[in-house]
């Protein structure tokens, strides 16, 4: 029998164009924000799965701001945020598209394994090389 292999990550890819009609619903606790995809699968209503989930205020705030600049560069990845999951199951960090942090648990790189450590540190370089190279695009758009 094949070992059950744990997921390190929940990948989120936000519906933008459900966004684009209606205002982002806030919380006390953060924003909710649509769900088109959980790791690459269609959000299946038939199965009751949720069809929204409550993010970081400041970190979807500005993913939203900023998705009209980064999708051209980073396409799918402009709207999918990255939450990575701790060996017992819950969620201890979150990266967003523009490379910004939502840090659940204080000592969340003690509770990732390694190669969860590796996939988070590569793809924030890549993130974060991506939104630096469109920094000046992104600041003249929220000067206006």
């Amino acid at each position: 029998m094949a070992k059950k292999v744990t997921p390190f990550k929940n990948e989120y890819m936000i519906d933008m164009a459900k966004l684009a009609n209606r205002p982002l619903s806030w919380t006390a606790d953060g924003i909710l924000l649509p769900i088109e995809k959980i790791n690459d699968k269609p959000i299946d209503t038939n199965k009751n799965q949720e069809t929204i989930k409550l993010f970081a205020e400041r970190q979807a705030k500005r993913m939203v701001e900023q998705y009209p600049i980064l999708f051209p560069m980073i396409n799918r990845d402009a709207r999918t945020v990255i939450e990575y999951i701790a060996t017992d199951g819950h969620a201890v960090i979150s990266l967003y598209p523009n490379s910004d942090l939502d840090i659940h648990d204080k000592d969340w790189s003690e509770q990732l394994s390694k190669t969860a450590l590796e996939d988070l540190m590569t793809l924030y370089s890549k993130r974060k090389n991506a939104y630096e190279s469109a920094r000046g695009a992104i600041n003249s758009v929220l000067q206006k």
